[in-house]
């Protein structure tokens, strides 16, 4: 696949929060291979992230694909949650080591300030006063 098109996860321990700090929206389903839960975000443009509950016994995990039709839908992190983790949709590689990320309570990215303007040209002296 070209690069432009990669899909990365960005993954954390526990269950996945929105930034409205609730569980998110999602879609909640049942299956044996926790690879088509990530299979059906890859594909899905409002796929924000996926979940997986894998319990000790069964095979069965339970896979819970995000969707965002609003920015407060987006995945903010995750909450601990034993046994499940929490995967947030990123469109490029992880960079190594990840830069800190500074989140506002609503869920602003914090910017660098703008750049200062440039001085303004000094003004041309003035002539002097008439002599009388």
């Amino acid at each position: 696949p070209r690069a432009h098109n990669m899909v990365w996860y960005l993954g954390r321990a526990g269950a996945c929060v929105d930034r409205a700090g609730g569980p998110g929206k999602y879609h909640s389903a049942s299956t044996s291979r926790p690879l088509l839960c990530r299979r059906s975000c890859d594909v899905d443009a409002f796929c924000v992230g996926y979940s997986v509950y894998a319990p000790l016994v069964g095979g069965q995990v339970e896979c819970k694909t995000y969707k965002a039709q609003a920015p407060e839908d987006a995945i903010a992190g995750a909450t601990p949650s034993s046994g499940t983790t929490c995967y947030e949709k990123i469109y490029s590689p992880p960079p190594s080591p990840p830069p800190p990320r500074f989140l506002l309570p609503a869920g602003w990215l914090l910017l660098p300030p703008p750049e200062p303007p440039p001085e303004p040209p000094p003004s041309p002296p003035s002539p002097p006063p008439p002599s009388s």
